[in-house]
């Protein structure tokens, strides 16, 4: 174990020392706080990932990232809004769309949830998680015969429900 942590360690200085080195990079700034979310460190990598889309408001890595954090810190607005910058700089970014309708979910926003699913689906059609979130929306929006549909293809794409979503839709 203590090679791992002298690991980490290491590239965190590294990283540290490559923002040093040029403090105007968002890019640096984006993978030194990616690297300490890594780590459990969310409130230094919520500031680094914050500094670097300052920096550069297209760094999408940073946006996502930020809303992950943002998310894990049940935040869902602020890991809504992160995402959709992230989606607006990259219309194409799966992880954009997905985190947008993770925090859709936890706010109960049924519809934005289903729109940003159906984006993620639409840009990787057999993403199984995205077709089981997009049954969830269906789901709470009333339409179960097409969350039924959806969820047989999410299980037929790997993915194991929930069992009580499983329940829920009987």
């Amino acid at each position: 174990m203590p090679s791992i942590e002298i690991e980490g360690a290491s590239r965190l200085d590294r990283l540290r020392a490559a923002v040093a080195e040029n403090p105007q990079s968002a890019r640096a700034h984006a993978r030194l706080g990616t690297a300490l979310l890594q780590v459990d460190s969310i409130r230094n990598g919520e500031q680094e990932l914050r500094h670097a889309v300052e920096l550069d408001p297209g760094c999408v890595e940073a946006w996502v990232n930020l809303g992950g954090a943002l998310l894990h810190r049940w935040d869902f607005q602020g890991c809504v809004e992160a995402n959709r910058r992230a989606a607006e700089c990259d219309p194409s970014s799966v992880q954009a769309h997905y985190n947008q309708g993770l925090g859709h979910l936890y706010l109960s926003q049924p519809e934005q949830m289903l729109a940003c699913f159906l984006r993620v689906l639409e840009i990787e059609p057999r993403h199984a998680s995205a077709t089981y979130h997009a049954a969830v929306a269906l789901l709470a929006l009333g339409r179960v015969e097409q969350a039924l549909v959806a969820m047989t293809r999410a299980r037929a794409l790997g993915h194991s429900p929930d069992p009580d979503f499983l329940k829920a839709l009987q």
